[in-house]
């Protein structure tokens, strides 16, 4: 509670409540009454929200936050303190070609999988590292979500695979923790019952396009409406067998999604949700649309976020100039670490009650898939996608 102690531990039950299963306006209010509380602001109004928050005193309730958020431990007593730093996590990767190599390395490894799809990187992941775990006398939790509802007529091979499931669910708890939420997206998951505050690693491979495709804090809603209509077609909600889905006509046929296909979340969402749930991120087979976005989010000049400006192959170039042009000559199979090409952009604030981050390692690779790494069922296609360019891989270690 002292000014000069303070400091140090408000950063961080700040981000164990943004982290919390909370009801977001909850968290909001609680984040707000202790950013105040810790900036000595101790009006008649903050002791009220604070009594109201947590029905104690003031000083008690804070005190009270504190024990819960700071020294809190989880269910089975692991201190959370015991996870990697992230010095020892950039060491790892630079020092590793294989990024889930870290899970040997944590003392209590777990792995957050975001669009999980048909399990196809979960099945291969536990192959490639539950023997060696079980060597180490440690148990891995896996776990994962997507926003295809379980059941749903639409979304077809991309549904979870019901035998890798059962597969994942044969290993015996002590070795393995396997939980997947069907029907959920990003920002729901925050409520997920069950799910970790903090995982060792957090990965999405593939994401989405168009969802990660746009960033709405940069080009407005019209604009990406517009670009939606001229380049994947006239769309209408429809309805299919009494389920709710997305008739687009493109091309001269007509193609049916799932009824949140063209809902755009934007890039630094993804980032936020990675970088709020692990300090390390893997973000695998990344179309060029996606991964252009994404990188304009990560590098510091804003001249690579130029509002109302759709991206697209022709201006790109242009954009991002000799970033585009040293990433373009990066072989298939190789990486490279992305602050030797540009500065990477200094602390991020997502929101108002959003602790800030920034990227302290970030390590650009090219390539649908890499010898030896686990990766997904999409990955695996972009060898007979003609049209498609050859995909990236964005790996990073944030400091929040």
């Amino acid at each position: 509670m002292a000014p000069e102690s303070l400091a140090d531990t408000l950063p961080i039950l700040i981000e164990f409540i943004q982290q919390a299963s909370l009801v977001p306006s909850l968290r909001n209010r609680l984040i707000q009454v202790v950013r105040q509380f810790g900036e000595q602001i101790k009006s008649r109004e903050i002791h009220q929200e604070l009594k109201e928050l947590t029905s104690l005193p003031p000083s008690k309730a804070f005190r009270a936050l504190l024990v819960w958020g700071v020294l809190a431990i989880d269910e089975k007593g692991e201190n959370a303190s015991k996870e990697l730093s992230a010095d020892d996590l950039e060491h790892c990767l630079r020092a590793g070609r294989n990024p889930y190599d870290v899970l040997l390395q944590s003392p209590a490894p777990s792995l957050l999988d975001i669009g999980a799809g048909d399990l196809t990187f979960e099945q291969e992941l536990v192959d490639q590292y539950i023997s060696q775990l079980r060597a180490q006398k440690k148990k891995l939790k896996l776990h994962a979500f997507d926003r295809l509802t379980p059941g749903s007529q639409v979304g077809g091979v991309y549904h979870k695979n019901q035998d890798r499931e059962q597969y994942l669910k044969g290993f015996p708890p002590q070795e393995l923790e396997y939980q997947f939420w069907g029907g959920i997206d990003l920002a729901q998951f925050s409520q997920a019952k069950g799910a970790l505050p903090k995982y060792t690693i957090c990965t999405c491979h593939a994401p989405a396009n168009p969802t990660f495709a746009y960033e709405p804090s940069r080009v407005e809603q019209k604009l990406i409406l517009n670009d939606l209509r001229s380049t994947r077609g006239e769309s209408r909600l429809s309805r299919y067998e009494g389920e709710s889905v997305l008739e687009v006509l493109h091309a001269g046929q007509e193609l049916t999604f799932p009824p949140w296909k063209f809902d755009i979340v934007g890039p630094l969402a993804l980032l936020q949700g990675m970088t709020q749930r692990s300090r390390v991120g893997v973000l695998s087979a990344i179309d060029n649309e996606v991964f252009w976005e994404l990188l304009s989010q990560i590098l510091a000049n804003e001249q690579f976020r130029p509002a109302n400006k759709i991206f697209s192959n022709e201006n790109i170039p242009e954009i991002f100039g000799d970033v585009y042009k040293d990433l373009s000559l990066l072989p298939i199979g190789e990486r490279v670490e992305l602050s030797k090409i540009a500065a990477l952009r200094g602390p991020i604030p997502f929101e108002s009650t959003s602790p800030r981050f920034k990227f302290r390692y970030v390590e650009i690779r090219r390539g649908a898939l890499w010898k030896g790494i686990p990766s997904s069922f999409t990955a695996k296609q972009f060898f007979q996608m003609k049209r498609e360019s050859t995909p990236w891989w964005i790996i990073f270690v944030s400091d929040v």
